[in-house]
């Protein structure tokens, strides 16, 4: 450790505290050191400093020695010349008293002029010998008698002196200066603004002002760090102690007249001392929730206002434009925590919202014949994860600053599709009981589309125990796609309200110093495409899909059996004899019979399942609007009723189905199948129209080509002038046949 002369001199100096500050530094230097050696150390580092001190006091007496010479020669030439004066006076007077205006007498008269101005220079040179011979001992008196401008004055008025150490002179005004600066300290620290304002006004006076606001600043900022210190159990708590401390901050600081700059450097200070006890409560926040988080940052924001941080004049340097606003540094050293936090808030909600109420959404489960306890228990936890989706919604927007918010929000979005996928799983849990795979849904009014095995309950009439069931786990999955495709409406429009409000108003400094920016600008370029949130798929549309799937499973057996039909190739009955028997018309066809039939009690299933539906749910949306909604309308008359135009969607794609399958039989058919095919069709169609459904497109056609005669059917094929549809071909590929 250093030793320093000065501090021999001080009023205050204790020789046993010093001699115990000196071994306390040996032993943090050198801990392996002995109490001896550590003594030993100590005495020749002061025999040293003697020794200097020693060499240096002889050079001071040499030199005042050889000085006090020149200052002896100097007394002797002032004293001849004052003989010679006095001589001259004597003549002076003798030459008035003869009253002679003698040139002689007027030379005289200058001489004396002359001898007069050597004496006053002669005594002004004595005079700065004797001040500079003691200077440096009159400054220290001054400067202990805390009598800085007198020594000031002192030091300015030898300086630039013949004869004078520069050096010397340099070394006054240092100790002058950092007497000054001690005092400020002092005046600063006790709060003593008439003593600080006269400190700073004397170091402005000689150069010195930036040292005023750079003391100030230290000790203040010292002493407002140290008061700041502690762990505090609430963030209100901590910025009620550091407002209380900046409100008497500026009180003392305008008072001593101080600049708005040095305001703002403490400021700067006290927000980064509190930065380590934000950053405690912020994550401590951030486990509990955006709910916690959105505390912590109204906490901040009411105290950045209430500290003038987040308004117009809290920045004292304009950049560019008028409209373009320096961000102060205090508000980065107070928000780091927060926007470190904020950053990854839309994850970790999203993450917490699958651990909670996603998770008891997932753990609810259908029970075989219970789906109204299923509707109940599943809607009760999907309406608790929208709740939290648009609470944690709510607070983020509030905290995320509007360059972040889109992304943040669909992080948060994730959950809607998370809670999709639990009605996803339940339809593929729903195919695997029922005997289908999840792909066929696609295809759900494609009835001919292959399936290789139709022995599972989905294609069983509802009947069947397994069918009703399978039935009924799919409505109770339609009403849950529905309230998440209702929540999902509302959530997202909400969102994309809240995103346009944050883009339409100027940003702040405070969102400004979240989003990590320097400046901020009145107004903010708006892209379009800020707005538009990527909606999360739900599944909706295969809960449909699913319903009519399951409805018309069961046409699915006759229709695959229509192509491999013996009747379409089949010859007139003959006799006994061999006489053929004339046969006039057909009965429908025992797989035309059994669709007929399906299509006949299709209603009453349709019914029953818009009974569970309205059971579970009397207040959901029916079960056919949902289906409609979802799923290509029937091309039925636009006053038909949502049941019938459901039912109408079913029968038409059996209808459709049945044309694909007719298709598929190899060409041409006998005399006897196309008035077998004739009966098929015109029975089935009897059957639609009976619902009032209009007939689909395929099957009119079919049911127009049927009717035609042989001659009529080939003279329409070979016309040149027709061009036929790929149907029509193939249908008349069938139909036209050689045997009468």
């Amino acid at each position: 450790m250093e030793v320093s002369l000065e501090e021999f001199g001080t009023l205050d100096f204790d020789v046993k505290a010093w001699l115990n500050r000196q071994f306390a530094a040996q032993t943090n230097d050198d801990s392996a050191a002995t109490d001896d050696a550590r003594a030993q150390r100590l005495v020749t580092q002061l025999h040293f400093l003697a020794t200097n001190a020693q060499q240096n006091s002889d050079r001071i007496k040499a030199r005042f020695r050889h000085q006090a010479a020149q200052i002896g020669r100097d007394i002797a030439g002032l004293g001849k010349a004052v003989s010679a004066t006095q001589a001259q006076l004597v003549g002076l007077t003798q030459a008035v008293d003869r009253q002679a205006a003698s040139a002689p007498t007027m030379a005289a008269v200058v001489e004396l002029g002359t001898a007069q101005r050597q004496l006053a220079r002669t005594v002004e040179a004595l005079g700065l010998q004797r001040s500079y011979t003691d200077l440096p001992q009159k400054v220290d008196g001054l400067v202990e008698a805390c009598d800085f401008g007198r020594a000031w004055a002192l030091v300015d008025g030898v300086a630039g002196a013949a004869g004078l150490d520069a050096d010397e002179v340099h070394a006054c005004r240092e100790r002058i200066e950092a007497g000054v600066v001690g005092e400020l300290g002092r005046a600063v620290a006790e709060r003593d603004a008439e003593a600080a304002a006269r400190m700073g006004q004397l170091l402005a006076a000689h150069g010195q002002a930036e040292l005023v606001e750079t003391e100030f600043v230290r000790v203040r900022a010292q002493i407002g760090v140290k008061a700041l210190e502690g762990r505090y159990d609430d963030i209100g708590g901590l910025l009620h102690a550091a407002l209380a401390l900046i409100t008497e901050e500026r009180t003392f600081a305008e008072a001593a007249e101080m600049s708005d700059a040095v305001q703002e450097q403490l400021i700067e200070r006290f927000a980064d001392a509190m930065q380590t006890e934000i950053q405690r409560h912020v994550d401590r926040a951030e486990n509990i929730g955006a709910v916690s988080v959105r505390g912590v940052y109204d906490a901040l924001v009411g105290f950045c206002a209430d500290a003038g941080l987040d308004t117009d004049e809290s920045s004292a340097l304009s950049v560019g434009a008028a409209h373009v606003q320096r961000v102060p540094l205090a508000l980065h050293h107070l928000l780091e925590p927060l926007r470190e936090c904020v950053e990854r808030l839309g994850m970790a909600e999203a993450d917490r919202i699958q651990g909670g109420s996603l998770g008891a959404l997932r753990a609810v489960e259908y029970e075989t014949g219970r789906a109204e306890a299923y509707v109940r228990d599943a809607a009760r936890e999907m309406d608790c994860v929208f709740s939290d989706i648009s609470e944690t919604l709510d607070n983020l927007l509030v905290v995320v600053p509007a360059a972040m918010a889109r992304r943040a929000a669909e992080d948060v979005l994730v959950a809607v599709s998370e809670a999709s996928g639990v009605i996803s799983a339940g339809i593929a849990t729903l195919a695997d009981s029922a005997g289908f795979d999840v792909s066929d849904l696609a295809a759900a009014t494609e009835l001919d589309t292959p399936i290789p095995d139709l022995t599972g309950a989905a294609f069983q009439p509802l009947a069947n125990e397994d069918k009703l069931d399978a039935v009924s786990r799919s409505v109770a999955l339609a009403l849950l796609a529905e309230q998440l495709e209702n929540h999902t409406a509302t959530v997202v429009a909400n969102v994309r309200h809240r995103l346009a409000d944050m883009y339409s108003h100027p940003q702040s400094l405070i969102a400004a110093a979240l989003n990590g920016q320097n400046e901020v600008s009145e107004t903010m370029d708006l892209e379009t495409a800020d707005l538009d949130i990527e909606v999360p798929e739900i599944s909706a549309v295969a809960a449909a899909q699913a319903v009519v799937f399951l409805l018309g499973g069961a046409f699915r057996a006759p229709l695959e059996r229509i192509p491999a039909s013996s009747v379409w190739h089949g010859a007139a009955a003959r006799s006994s004899m061999g006489v053929t028997v004339p046969q006039f018309s057909c009965a429908p066809s025992e797989d035309a019979v059994e669709i007929g039939e399906k299509m006949h009690i299709l209603l009453p299933e349709l019914e029953q399942a818009v009974a569970m539906h309205a059971q579970c749910a009397p207040d959901a949306m029916p079960l056919y609007t949902f289906v409609l909604q979802h799923m290509s309308a029937c091309d039925g008359d636009e006053d038909d009723s949502p049941l019938l135009a459901m039912l109408a969607l079913v029968l038409q794609s059996v209808q459709r189905a049945f044309v694909r399958q007719v298709c598929c039989v190899e060409a041409p058919l006998s005399a006897l199948g196309c008035r077998q095919l004739a009966a098929d069709t015109e029975y089935i169609a009897s059957v639609a129209a009976s619902f009032g459904a209009m007939p689909d497109p395929d099957f009119a056609e079919l049911l127009t080509s049927v009717l035609r005669d042989n001659a009529e059917a080939s003279d329409i094929s070979e016309s040149p002038e027709l061009e036929l549809t790929e149907l029509q071909r193939t249908l008349h590929a069938l139909l036209i046949h050689s045997d009468n």
